[in-house]
């Protein structure tokens, strides 16, 4: 079972680190979320799942690459990680890419 990301809050604004820690786990929840739905999704929904899926690969790996060099975490990364934290535990893939969708938009 997917862990609830609202339990990785800590106190303050947050870090570069807990926006990297909470973008991993969001997308192995929707990397489990595909997989649930592989058999019954038609291919072009398929398809979309797995470009949102690498969009998040590629800003994962950008957070990464910039953890520690990076300031404190702007009103807007502050938003994205508040967003990211209150997922749901369990959702259906296009309700997660969709939800992904708008996080990546604030932070690209």
């Amino acid at each position: 079972m997917i862990r609830n990301l609202s339990l990785t809050k800590t106190r303050g604004n947050g870090s570069q680190a807990d926006l990297l820690r909470a973008f991993e786990a969001a997308r192995t929840q929707l990397a489990v979320a595909i997989a649930a739905e592989a058999k019954s999704t038609t291919l072009k929904r398929r398809q979309y799942y797995l470009d949102m899926a690498d969009r998040m690969r590629q800003f994962t790996k950008r957070l990464r690459a910039a953890d520690g060099i990076s300031p404190p975490l702007t009103r807007e990364w502050q938003r994205v990680l508040e967003n990211i934290r209150q997922l749901p535990v369990e959702g259906r893939a296009l309700r997660l890419c969709r939800i992904f969708n708008e996080i990546l938009a604030d932070g690209e």
